[in-house]
């Protein structure tokens, strides 16, 4: 992985007191103040004292383990007896050979495209499909995600486990967020960097705690505040990697169920059903499924909320969701196989809903192992 990084003096004072078998670190902080820097730091500094250690990404829009919009775990085993010890992230030791970009926490990003056999950096272990770029409005499955993927490094043998965070600490959902994070990961160790108030809002009511300590780190002196142009460039350099190898596949829709989505569940309109709801909205339907007094539905254009109330109306419904081909195609999707695991994330480019399939761009091999699709709110579009 040998993304290249300068430690600060105090971190290695922290990580001579913190790394030892069977410890959580949990790593909090605002945007741009070094968070992601000191866990690979961490990391190679447990790697150098022989632990097993797994890493969680959990910072959804800046992604280090995983592809960005899921949350990732990675780990590390210690080399063989007698071996020199490796370290994922090129090691430690001084400042003066391991140097930071002043441009940006990564490091050369364009370096690492070029170099695509450097570790296939962006591969987990264990993935969390999360289906967006920030934690804002989506709490829950940001919780769900994290302790699945800290539960997947214990259950796979980690020996010290490192979680990064995003940077959203500036208002009360977030502080909610974080101290709902603790209460679940119940980590031995918060590393605050930067004391901001916001952090003393979410780590204060843990200061008399026995079951955790909390540090104070500063700010890493030559993080630089990137710009929203320079973390959308990351992105894309991130996704066109973890999908440089994929190929286009055909999925049925009898094969997958759906999930955070109201398509893909219930039982498929037949023609006659599809006639009528069409002459119903007055517009052309072109796919239906049936609920529980509910049908989700298709059009070739946007329905006017006349038409949908209308369809209930007419035929006792409590519910009616409507939509077109768009909400669909493009779409970024977690691919969940039958024992509940995400094997991957595609993007379904068309859908065919004559033949009733969906052409869906993954890792080869992939589609015929999914039973769900788990739709995201991410779709790639030229604007992005």
């Amino acid at each position: 992985m040998n993304y290249k990084y300068r430690i600060n003096p105090d971190w290695k004072r922290l990580a001579e007191r913190i790394v030892m078998p069977n410890q959580r670190v949990l790593v909090l902080g605002p945007s741009d103040a070094g968070k992601s820097t000191f866990c690979r730091y961490l990391i190679d500094y447990a790697c150098a004292a022989s632990l097993k250690v797994a890493f969680v990404d959990a910072d959804v829009g800046q992604s280090q383990i995983g592809p960005p919009t899921t949350i990732g775990m990675k780990l590390f085993a210690p080399a063989p007896d007698g071996a020199k010890p490796h370290l994922p992230f090129g090691g430690h030791e001084n400042g003066t050979t391991n140097q930071v970009n002043s441009g940006t926490e990564f490091g050369q990003i364009e370096d690492t495209k070029k170099n695509r056999s450097d570790e296939l950096y962006h591969k987990a272990d264990a993935l969390y499909f999360i289906g967006v770029l920030s934690p804002q409005r989506n709490l829950l499955p940001i919780l769900t995600g994290t302790r699945l993927m800290v539960d997947a490094g214990l259950n796979a043998g980690a020996e010290f486990t490192v979680i990064d965070t995003t940077g959203y600490v500036h208002d009360g959902a977030a502080v909610a967020l974080k101290q709902q994070k603790i209460d679940l990961i119940r980590p031995h160790h918060l590393v605050c960097i930067g004391r901001s108030r916001d952090l003393e809002r979410i780590v204060g009511c843990y200061s008399d705690l026995n079951f955790l300590t909390i540090h104070y780190l500063l700010p890493h002196k030559l993080v630089r505040t990137k710009s929203g142009e320079a973390r959308k460039r990351n992105r894309k350099v991130k996704f066109e990697a973890y999908f440089a190898e994929s190929e286009l596949q055909t999925v049925s829709f009898e094969q997958i169920r759906g999930a955070r989505t109201s398509f893909f569940n219930g039982r498929i309109a037949n023609q006659k059903e599809i006639e009528i709801l069409t002459r119903l909205a007055e517009e052309e339907i072109i796919y239906a499924e049936w609920g529980h007094r509910s049908v989700s539905l298709i059009a070739r254009r946007n329905l006017p909320q006349s038409a949908t109330k209308n369809l209930k109306n007419y035929l006792s419904l409590s519910f009616v969701v409507a939509e077109t081909p768009a909400y669909i195609e493009q779409r970024l999707v977690g691919m969940v196989n039958e024992e509940g695991n995400t094997l991957a994330i595609g993007i379904i480019e068309k859908v065919d809903f004559q033949n009733r399939a969906l052409n869906i761009r993954c890792e080869p091999g992939i589609a015929e192992k999914i039973k769900v699709l788990q739709f995201g709110d991410y779709k790639f579009t030229d604007k992005q």
